[in-house]
Order: C-alpha cells, then structure tokens, then sequence
C-alpha cells in the first residue's frame, strides 16, 4: 500500500448505491489522487467497459525506456 491522500478521500466520497459510470468516475480519480491502493483486476475491467484508460497510480514513477 502507498500513502493515503486524506484530504482528497475526505472530499471525494464514494455516492451512496453508485453507479458503474459513477464508480468508474470516482476509481479514475483516486487512482491519480490518491496512491494509497493499486487497481484491482476487478476496478482495471471496470474502467475498461466504461471507456477510460488506466492511470498511474498516485505517486507512482512513470516507466522508464
């Protein structure tokens, strides 16, 4: 696990009986905001049916060449 982004969980909560498009919105986000968990399988394929590409994860060092 990474470091928890308490400010942006604080005011980013997940809706109450959300959505796919609202739970893939909310994971897209936190995976840039956020670096305290890495995508599940489950999270990546729900990103994938509802059109996003996979983000970096917060804090994560983009892949050298």
């Amino acid at each position: 696990m990474g470091k928890i982004n308490s400010e942006w969980h604080r005011e980013h909560r997940m809706p109450a009986n959300a959505t796919k498009a609202q739970r893939a919105a909310w994971h897209y986000e936190h995976a840039q905001h956020c670096g305290c968990r890495a995508l599940t399988p489950s999270i990546t394929s729900l990103l994938v049916s509802q059109g996003y590409e996979i983000p970096r994860r917060a804090g994560e060092a983009a892949a050298s060449d």
